[in-house]
């Protein structure tokens, strides 16, 4: 059994480390999406953990600690996260009533988990070290779970560290921001990402990389074949306007990911401004002719504004009212944003 921590990130934990004494009570553990935040958050718990840490302060792996926090069940140590993230099984299988069987699917971290924490922090340790309290998404607190906590940020207790992680520290609220450390975790360098993803296992890893912009664990998940069908099927229609059936193609992505059809739109849009200002392609590097065609006859200001549109469906994407009419209003705008007169 050994620590789970990604090469390219196992220096900035040494680093952490090396304050194992003087380590803050509240660390905000920020960076890119995909490059392996909460492994790292995780490996930082568990190596504070340990009863046997190597020089450098990285869990042995071997001690009863290190096997308690791998099998899950270290009494020290609490990991939060929206109950719709929870893996299949994990949740009771009665459920008192409906409200609560919509609590249990919620995509917020809600103010009763971060209860339970409070009553974890006011008990003493275990086994006599740290107590480490790990939450993520931080974004997905919802305010009154962020209030919560702010209680406990603002009252820390002696050999409690909690870690939180997100993707966009702003989104936060600024008294939660303010009363953590901000930990910035590193992306890994494109050799880097580019062998892990080989060894992985996937067959264009320059491809996929470069679809999730750098970001390998991202690269991995966009590796999929399934994943690939319908982004190459949506990309060929954007890259023909002029032939393709916008309605037709709206009703075959219905039942999509609408996050990942959003996330396509995006993509290609910026790939058309990257092209149109600086003759580069940075997301579809597998579409360069199409990109370098429609970008002639395209205007810059249409394409920001069209960028704009998918800027703000992607805060609605969660709930929407029509997922059909969504598809078919992004779509029809595309074709009136690349029809634009150039200039």
């Amino acid at each position: 059994m050994t620590i789970n921590v990604f090469k390219w990130h196992t220096q900035p934990l040494r680093e952490v480390l090396k304050r194992r004494e003087t380590l803050p009570h509240a660390f905000l553990i920020h960076g890119k999406e995909g490059i392996g935040k909460v492994e790292f958050a995780r490996a930082l718990a568990q190596s504070l953990l340990c009863e046997n840490a190597d020089n450098d302060g990285l869990a042995c792996g071997q001690c009863p600690a290190c096997h308690w926090f791998v099998e899950g069940n270290h009494p020290d140590f609490r990991e939060v996260i929206p109950a719709a993230l929870l893996p299949d099984g994990a949740e009771e299988e009665s459920v008192a009533s409906e409200s609560a069987k919509a609590e249990k699917k919620s995509m917020h971290i809600t103010i009763d988990q971060i209860r339970e924490l409070g009553a974890m922090v006011a008990l003493s340790s275990h086994r006599d070290g740290f107590r480490v309290l790990l939450i993520h998404p931080a974004e997905a607190m919802n305010p009154a779970a962020a209030n919560a906590l702010l209680k406990t940020l603002e009252e820390p207790t002696p050999g409690v560290v909690i870690l939180l992680i997100a993707n966009q520290p702003g989104r936060l609220l600024a008294t939660v921001n303010s009363r953590c450390q901000k930990l910035a975790v590193p992306a890994p360098l494109p050799a880097e990402a580019l062998a892990w993803l080989k060894v992985a296992g996937v067959s264009e890893p320059e491809i996929v990389l470069a679809q999730a912009g750098g970001a390998p664990l991202l690269a991995l998940e966009y590796a999929d074949i399934e994943y690939q069908t319908q982004r190459k099927a949506l990309l060929r229609a954007l890259g023909d306007p002029a032939r393709s059936d916008w309605l037709s193609m709206a009703a075959s992505l219905e039942k999509s990911n609408l996050r990942h059809v959003v996330h396509w739109l995006q993509t290609w849009c910026c790939d058309l401004i990257y092209q149109k200002s600086t003759s580069q392609i940075r997301h579809h590097p597998d579409f360069k002719p199409a990109l370098e065609q429609v970008a002639k006859g395209a205007a810059l200001i249409a394409l920001f504004r069209y960028e704009s549109q998918l800027r703000s469906a992607r805060r609605t994407i969660s709930h929407p009212l029509s997922a059909r009419l969504l598809l078919e209003q992004l779509l029809l705008s595309y074709a009136d944003a690349v029809n634009s007169p150039s200039y």
